[in-house]
């Protein structure tokens, strides 16, 4: 066992405390991570095996055809078995061992689970629940991420860390800490009331204005100091919650910003990332401010054992959808501003508690396919050796305990043979998008307490326009509202009941310039203190809109009513959400068809500038939304390159270095036929393809564009 001096790492730290100030400025000179390889690994748990073992299992991921591994996770006991006591020689030996057969190594700060030492030492670093009790020992991401003696301890390890491998080529990234935001992430300790407090003071100033823009008169809740401000819960003063949701998003981020930029003082060319939960449907976490100090973006992608649907709670019937995976991989790549991402964690089988439905022989191989095909850079799958013990010891591996290659590392070897010859023959990709969905993480926070609307998910808002789009063969993006809109044909904006007058400017100016942007309920209700504009709706939104809203109303979600288009006799359902509305310029598309709103206008299409704005006044059926999708693509001037009949064929156009591809994925079990409207070639096969083309059931083509 190593011990490092406390003393040694002072200088470090000074270097850090001095580059803290301008680390969000500095220039891109991370190391470059080779474009010419597709980093295809695991997740491995060496922590207490013997070199021996740690020999045989290197010559698995060899013939694996692994060339990663991600190492050091959870770990910290065995990184600090006693405080101040560093020992990184299991550690050491690992990524050397690994180095042999041709694996780099992603290492990740072990902090998501503290040592039993450090809780016996200060108790007080545990998070406060709401009801004021101190949670106990036993799980993870229970202590505060706000704790400054936790925060010490977390800056010294990833100081030691970072230092112990500063000058080891074979250590290629970081990953900071382990799924923040997961577990019940607030804390209602005295320190985050004080850090709260100092946020809120940053960011209104004064007490009156926080006064004024919470509107606490009402209720009695004015407050004279910053530091009078409690820390809320669902239910309390809805701009209050709003506040805290970005505050703890906020804090999270801090905490991962600590330990970058420790790592970042003792190696500024080092890679730093950070995985994200929930497959990527985590809300509480605001990715776009995350993403500005993460080199690349990672997530942990269990599409059959997490869903956006767990995000709200539901753990009911699933019907799998190959576009729900894309659309989280979309999120993710779009909070880079469309950059290649790292799957942390990739599912390879049976998961822990969420499984929602059999891993098929063959579904892992897809899965991996589609997060290339989205723009995956490296896949992890999780774990590498199911685990003997602990709480994730259900979760299967690449191997099974005894170590048996079996049908699902065979399957992990024909993803990594197949990922290394598709990137050579396309090399860097990313997606080829006209169209993009705007998702803003503000909204999600601003439903939460379900005041707009009870049953009203806005994640479930922004799927269903996402799932009309990839059913219609089309390639989308998902952008932040403070995204450049010029680059696309059609931009859906789904309920962002949160606006500012740039947003709305951007809007104008993009349907100016001949964008078609459709508009859905609920949007531009409040500013981003959740509070009105004066008026029903905010008046940029109802000019794009070329309406006048009235009244708006809010049902249950087993309330419903009906809607039918001028040109058609069919009935269709909406619910949760119904605007009245006047039209000013706008003219009416479909009609309310039941209870007191028959008659009036609930879908608008406005000319605004070179270009048209839908606007859908309610929470409309999937086929609603295909067909104004259909029409709005047709106003843009949008035709895919080729169309799927099928959900469960997703086509996904990509370009980069080598021209423009696009995959077929078929995660059916028959025969898919593809229409196709450009001439293209299999790249894999060289067949020469024009009218259409079959994929074979559980099968994909990758289809080089002409």
């Amino acid at each position: 066992m190593k011990s490092i001096n406390l003393k040694s790492l002072i200088p470090i730290l000074l270097i850090f405390i001095c580059t803290n100030i301008f680390a969000t400025k500095e220039k891109n000179t991370v190391k470059q991570v080779s474009h010419q390889e597709m980093f295809i690994g695991s997740d491995y748990y060496p922590n207490k095996s013997s070199k021996d073992e740690i020999e045989k299992d290197a010559e698995l991921m060899k013939q694996a055809g692994f060339n990663v591994a991600r190492l050091g996770d959870l770990v910290w006991d065995l990184m600090e078995p006693q405080e101040g006591l560093y020992d990184f020689s299991w550690l050491h030996s690992a990524v050397d061992v690994l180095s042999k057969t041709g694996v780099k190594s992603f290492l990740a700060t072990p902090t998501a689970a503290i040592p039993r030492w450090m809780y016996d030492k200060h108790p007080e670093i545990m998070q406060v629940t709401a009801s004021g009790e101190r949670k106990p020992y036993g799980k993870r991401r229970h202590a505060c991420l706000n704790n400054p003696v936790y925060r010490n301890y977390c800056l010294r390890i990833a100081t030691a860390l970072a230092t112990e491998f500063k000058e080891n080529n074979d250590v290629i990234a970081y990953q900071i800490d382990n799924e923040l935001m997961a577990e019940e992430p607030y804390c209602y300790c005295s320190f985050c009331q004080k850090k709260f407090s100092q946020w809120l003071a940053e960011k209104y100033k004064t007490v009156d204005k926080l006064n004024t823009a919470w509107n606490l008169d009402f209720w009695s809740q004015n407050v004279r100091s910053f530091d009078e401000v409690y820390l809320p819960r669902k239910g309390d003063n809805p701009s209050c919650f709003q506040n805290y949701q970005e505050f703890n998003s906020d804090c999270a981020i801090d905490f991962y910003n600590l330990q970058r930029n420790a790592i970042k003082a003792v190696d500024p060319t080092m890679k730093v990332s950070h995985n994200i939960c929930s497959s990527g449907f985590l809300y509480l976490l605001d990715l776009y401010k995350l993403s500005k100090t993460c080199d690349f973006m990672s997530v942990d992608n269990y599409p059959y054992g997490w869903t956006l649907e767990n995000e709200y709670g539901n753990k009911g019937p699933f019907t799998f959808t190959p576009h729900m995976v894309s659309l989280a991989l979309s999120q993710l790549r779009g909070a880079k501003q469309q950059a290649q991402f790292w799957v942390t964690e990739a599912q390879i089988g049976r998961t822990a508690g969420n499984q929602r439905k059999i891993v098929e022989p063959g579904m892992v191989r897809l899965w991996s396919i589609q997060e290339m095909a989205q723009g995956a850079m490296g896949i992890n799958f999780f774990p590498f050796k199911t685990f003997p013990a602990g709480h994730e010891h259900v979760m299967v591996g690449v191997l099974d305990e005894d170590n048996v290659p079996r049908r699902r590392f065979l399957e992990a070897r024909q993803v990594a043979t197949e990922a290394q010859k598709i990137k050579q023959l396309t090399g860097q990709t990313l997606p080829v998008a006209q169209v993009a969905i705007i998702r803003d993480f503000k909204c999600d926070w601003a439903f939460e307490d379900g005041r707009f609307a009870m049953d009203f998910r806005y994640m479930r808002a922004v799927f269903e326009y996402y799932r009309a789009l990839r059913n219609s063969s089309v390639t989308t993006d998902i952008i932040s509202a403070e995204d450049n809109f010029a680059k696309y044909k059609l931009i859906v904006v789904p309920s962002l009941v949160l606006v500012n007058e740039d947003v709305c400017e951007q809007l104008k100016s993009a349907a100016r310039n001949g964008c078609t942007v459709v508009i859905t309920c609920m949007t531009g209700l409040r500013n981003e203190d959740v509070k009105s504009f004066g008026r029903i709706m905010n008046r940029s939104i109802e000019e794009l809109a070329g309406i006048q809203m009235e009244e708006q109303h809010a049902l249950i979600g087993v309330e419903t009513t009906k809607l039918k288009f001028d040109s058609d006799t069919t009935s269709y359902n909406c619910s949760l959400w119904h605007d009245v509305f006047s039209l000013k310029t706008a003219k009416p598309i479909a009609l309310y068809d039941s209870r007191f709103l028959k008659g009036k206008c609930v879908i608008a299409k406005n000319s605004f500038g070179n270009g048209n704005v839908f606007y859908i006044g309610s929470i409309v059926e999937d086929k609603v939304a295909s067909i104004i999708l259909t029409d709005a693509q047709k106003s843009a001037g949008i035709e895919p390159v080729a169309i799927s009949e099928n959900e469960l064929l997703e086509l996904t156009e990509v370009g980069g270095q080598n021209g423009k591809y696009m995959y077929a994925i078929n995660f059916s079990n028959q025969n898919q036929v593809i229409k196709l409207l450009k001439p293209m070639t299999d790249a894999l096969t060289n067949e020469k393809l024009t009218q259409s083309c079959i994929v074979k059931p559980m099968d994909y083509r990758l289809l080089k564009i002409e």
